[in-house]
Order: C-alpha cells, then sequence, then structure tokens
C-alpha cells in the first residue's frame, strides 16, 4: 500500500518509475468506496501526479507531498457554479488513502492542445487564443463564495511568495547575474499585483490544460482541465502571464488577440515589467523551462531584455 508520508523524491520515484500493477489496490479500493467499476482503468502518463482513465471518467492521484492540488481541484469544481464558455470537469468523488487524496472527475472529451498547437495555422491560433481570453474574462466574473478555502488572504500571499521568489530561484539553475538582478527588479512598486477586485483564478491556462475539438480542418478549445494550482485572489496578471508565454510564445499578434478578447486589462508603459515581476514571483514557476518555451530573439542579460521576449504587449 502506498506510504503515508513519503519524502519528496520517494513521491517522485513512485509516481514517475512504479509500474501500473502497483496502483490496481489502490484503484481497487477506491472503486470499492464509491461503487465505480474495477476493470478498465488505463494509465495517462501525464503531468506530475497519476492519473487513471476509465471510460469517460479519470482518477488523479496525488501525494500527500503536494496535496494543496487535491484540495484545489475539489475546491475549484464544487465553488464553480457559473455557465462558463469551456466545459469543466465533474466532481464524482474524492478522498483519502494512507494520506494520499484522490478525485475521481469526468474526463473530458477531444484532446490535448498541446499535441496539435505548434503546427495550428496562425489564424486557428488566433481563434484559440480569442477563446482562452473570454473564458479568463468569464471565468473572473463568475459569482465568488469568498468562504472557499481557495480564497487568500491577499497582502499575506504576496508577501509570502515574495519572501520565496529569491530562495527558490537560487535554488533552481538559473545564472548567478540573473539571480542578482531579481531584488532590484521587483523593488518596492507592489499595485501590479492587487487588481482591487477578487477573483477567481485557474492560474494554470497553458496548452496541456486546454481541451480542443476537430471542427472541419480547424480545432476550437472545448474543455478546461487541472485547477490544481487554483486560487481566489486579486490579480488577473497571475492569469494572462501563462497564456501570454505558453501560447503566445513571443508573437505580438497573438498576445494582443488574448488580451483584446480578455478585455479587463488596459496595457501601459508598465506592463512588461509587471508581468515579468509576476513570473518571478508565482508559485513554482520554473523560469528555464519558461524560456525555453518563447524563441531567443535577442539578448538574455537581464530581466527587461527577458520581459521584452515573453511579453509582447
Amino acid at each position: 500500500m502506498l506510504p503515508t508520508n513519503p519524502d519528496y523524491q520517494t513521491a517522485c520515484g513512485i509516481i514517475d518509475d512504479q509500474p501500473d500493477e502497483y496502483w490496481h489496490n489502490v484503484i481497487a479500493e477506491v472503486a470499492s468506496r464509491h461503487q465505480l467499476a474495477t476493470s478498465g482503468w488505463r494509465r495517462v502518463r501525464e503531468g506530475g501526479n497519476v492519473i487513471f482513465r476509465q471510460g469517460m471518467l479519470a482518477l488523479k492521484i496525488v501525494p500527500p507531498n503536494w496535496s494543496y492540488q487535491a484540495q484545489a481541484e475539489v475546491e475549484s469544481l464544487t465553488c464553480l457554479t457559473a455557465v462558463l464558455p469551456l466545459e469543466l470537469p465533474k466532481l464524482i468523488a474524492h478522498g483519502e488513502l494512507n494520506n494520499w487524496p484522490y478525485v475521481v472527475i469526468t474526463w473530458l472529451p477531444g484532446i490535448s492542445l498541446g499535441e496539435v498547437w505548434q503546427d495550428l495555422a496562425m489564424n486557428n491560433k488566433k481563434m484559440i487564443l480569442r477563446q482562452v481570453g473570454e473564458f479568463a474574462r468569464d471565468l473572473h466574473a463568475s459569482k465568488i463564495d469568498l468562504d472557499c478555502a481557495l480564497n487568500r488572504n491577499w497582502h499575506q500571499y504576496h508577501q509570502t511568495l515574495l519572501d520565496n521568489c529569491l530562495p527558490r530561484h537560487k535554488g533552481g539553475a538559473l545564472p548567478d547575474h540573473l539571480i542578482s538582478q531579481i531584488g532590484d527588479y521587483l523593488g518596492e512598486k507592489l499595485d501590479y499585483f492587487d487588481d482591487g477586485q477578487t477573483l477567481f483564478t485557474h492560474m494554470d491556462l497553458h496548452p496541456w490544460n486546454l481541451m480542443v475539438e476537430a471542427h472541419g480542418n480547424e480545432f476550437r478549445l472545448s474543455g478546461v482541465l487541472d485547477f490544481g494550482d487554483a486560487i481566489i485572489g486579486r490579480s488577473r496578471l497571475l492569469e494572462l502571464a501563462t497564456p501570454l508565454i505558453f501560447l503566445c510564445q513571443g508573437s505580438r499578434e497573438l498576445a494582443r488577440e488574448l488580451l483584446q478578447s480578455y478585455g479587463h486589462y488596459q496595457v501601459s508603459e508598465s506592463s512588461q515589467r509587471d508581468l515579468m515581476a509576476v513570473a518571478l514571483i508565482r508559485p513554482d514557476c520554473d523560469l528555464n523551462f519558461v524560456l525555453t518555451q518563447v524563441p531567443e530573439s535577442g539578448p538574455r542579460n537581464s530581466w527587461q531584455q527577458i520581459a521584452a521576449q515573453l511579453f509582447p504587449v
């Protein structure tokens, strides 16, 4: 059975290295608890958690080390009752087994946008960016339950991100000359992180969390997955930074399409700086990986230069 309190490396090893048979007893127990089928579950090796699919159901098993992701998934799919332009998974069941949370949700139709994004024509990409902007706009306009566990004390949350920023990046593989610039770059200007309005924020709208279906020769967005990073907060940029990086990929044309369809953000002289600051302090943001997602169009010796490439707004 699953170890109750694995350390981080052990948890990663279990997820990455254990054969599918290792999880059969877990699946059997979950199925017994919730009157689900015990056979036909197939492993889907995507993301940082264990996912099995059976027909139109998905079972996500999360280690204790980042159990907050399971909590966020459950809270999001419970709290979000607004009608949105894209389909969300429906929560079927959830629980805990040996301290490992699990979530059973519906499997959304279609394929991951990540499978086709790079091969799409520019007009198809622009249409999808409009859909992403419209989804974010409607999500941010949805009614919020302020008693939801995802609601953050915004000042405290922001301060925690600032406190963790430099140590986290020092523990990564960023060049020393960029690490040494972080403190001055962030500075004392903090208004970029508070829009004065409480918003439900998915925070991870990248191609692998977006589902598409074919319509003739084009693909259209059909659903949104993975609310494991979702919060209720006060920053639009915390939502917009991810699609600007992972979908726009340095294209000013695509960035404008996204922001115009979103409609609630006014580009200003400080926009690049503000978006870069958000990317620096965003929890779990691996900037080395982020930098590989946008073609290098010039020197990257300063955060100002990097911001101009990541966020061509």
